[in-house]
């Protein structure tokens, strides 16, 4: 079976956001599994930096690439990770530039993403089985192929991250930018409240449609978090599936670590945190190092519910709490949480990301805080998890699908702690989290049992691999 995954962003080369990680941790997996894998993302300029690509990628082919009256220069290159094939697409007028997104002209730099991918699929990698599409970045593809074929002459799976970014435009764009007739918003395929959707258009045609987590897809099908998808959903609910993210549990293993200061299993888990603990409190002078260290790790935007910290930012540095924060998001955020945190002897604010640090966090901290407004599937209380750092967050998407919330009567099992949304109930929990942080037998049980959570891929590829298996059934019964 040939697969080629077609998304904006992907370990080890470029991340944003928790897509990165999925991409690549899937394809290493289905590749152990004997699927042949091929991932086709942009050539940014950070990818260009990275030294596997420096030292490895090479020119794998060049061609035009026409979008309405603009004749595009399109650079392919390639190199293989972990048994997977990597295909770049490079166009210095797109992707050479600072950051990944947040341009104006997003709609046109992906549509030349599509246009170069489609072609590179179609003309070079003929064999290919499934094109799996991951968000809106890649949704015009089978568009594409609709267009030309007047089918899909390949399977082809849309993976849902998040609804939030849809890939909206305007009628106009699409003769502009995808060589496309204005038909396909006419006749409501790519229309949606008025404007072309280009995520609608891929979940109406293609063969599956997943998301990152069961109680996300319920969650979409109902309205919570769909940003107006739910109907369109609806229509496909009988090929709509939830799967569960996994982790990448060799990068995320604090017995063997390399970026932490002292490796750790369960059996030494408190010892081993603590001194990880110790080392960070000095590198961050945050003075009070016998205090319980809560962190929180990501992207600081709405989502991820960062209005509900700062709004509580001045009770929370009245409790005997350390707090570190790891991570970029929207500016107004970045320049509220640093102007509250500036001055503070227990607290640490980082308005950047660093890889490195924030495995020296995970390792280190008691508790994270994670009061996302919604959560797909969230990788950061995985990885807290795995650490032994207990997560606190609110009851959504796939926080609920991984954490066991305690409750005083379930410590067996329990290994964070899970609530409903608003400001008291957020104080609340970490009030809680602090009496549990005082409470070291029954911490230490939640502490285990977290880490013995099992969040491998493999469970969630055999997922994907039978719904691959599906679709190629279903091509060969039309054919």
């Amino acid at each position: 079976m040939r697969t080629v995954m077609v998304a904006s962003e992907a370990l080890p080369f470029v991340k944003v956001g928790g897509l990165a990680d999925v991409v690549a941790a899937l394809s290493r997996t289905l590749a152990k599994k004997k699927v042949n894998v091929s991932v086709v993302i942009p050539l940014y300029s950070r990818v260009k930096e990275h030294p596997h690509f420096k030292e490895n990628a090479t020119l794998f082919g060049r061609y035009e690439v026409r979008m309405s009256w603009r004749i595009q220069k399109c650079e392919v290159f390639q190199t293989d990770v972990r048994n997977v094939r990597y295909y770049f697409i490079g166009n210095d007028y797109y992707f050479s530039r600072g950051d990944v997104y947040g341009y104006n002209d997003n709609v046109e730099r992906y549509a030349f993403f599509s246009l170069a991918a489609y072609r590179l699929i179609r003309d070079y990698l003929p064999k290919t089985d499934v094109v799996h599409l991951h968000d809106w970045q890649a949704s015009a593809i089978p568009m594409l192929y609709l267009d030309e074929f007047g089918k899909l002459p390949v399977r082809t799976m849309l993976t849902i991250h998040n609804p939030c970014f849809q890939g909206i435009c305007s009628r106009g764009d699409l003769p502009d930018f995808f060589n496309l007739g204005t038909d396909y918003f006419d006749d409501g395929l790519a229309r949606l409240d008025d404007n072309v959707n280009l995520l609608k258009s891929a979940i109406m045609l293609a063969d599956r449609i997943t998301t990152v987590s069961p109680t996300h897809q319920k969650e979409l099908l109902s309205g919570i978090s769909s940003y107006g998808l739910e109907k369109i959903l609806h229509l496909r609910r009988s090929d709509f599936v939830g799967i569960l993210n996994g982790l990448d549990t060799d990068e995320f293993d604090p017995k063997k670590d390399p970026l932490i200061v002292r490796n750790y299993g369960i059996g030494n888990a408190l010892s081993g945190k603590k001194e990880n603990k110790e080392q960070l409190c000095r590198e961050l002078n945050l003075v009070h190092g016998d205090y319980p260290l809560f962190c929180i790790v990501g992207r600081l935007t709405y989502q991820k519910g960062i209005g509900f910290i700062i709004a509580n930012l001045e009770k929370i540095f009245q409790f005997r709490l350390n707090l570190v924060i790891l991570g970029q998001g929207e500016e107004d955020y970045e320049h509220q949480l640093s102007f509250y945190c500036r001055g503070r002897d227990n607290v640490s604010c980082n308005i950047r990301f660093s890889n490195e640090m924030a495995h020296r966090i995970y390792a280190a901290s008691d508790f994270l805080l994670m009061p996302s407004i919604f959560e797909p599937c969230g990788i950061a209380q995985m990885i807290a998890m795995r650490y032994g750092t207990l997560p606190i967050g609110s009851k959504v998407g796939g926080l609920i699908d991984t954490i066991d919330s305690y409750n005083q009567l379930n410590e067996d099992s329990a290994n964070g702690l899970l609530f409903h949304l608003d400001d008291d109930n957020l104080l609340v929990n970490i009030i809680f989290a602090l009496n549990l942080y005082e409470k070291k037998r029954v911490l230490a049980k939640l502490i285990h049992n977290a880490m013995r959570k099992d969040f491998s891929w493999d469970r969630s590829a055999e997922e994907y691999l039978r719904l691959y298996r599906q679709m190629l059934e279903k091509n060969h019964l039309d054919s």
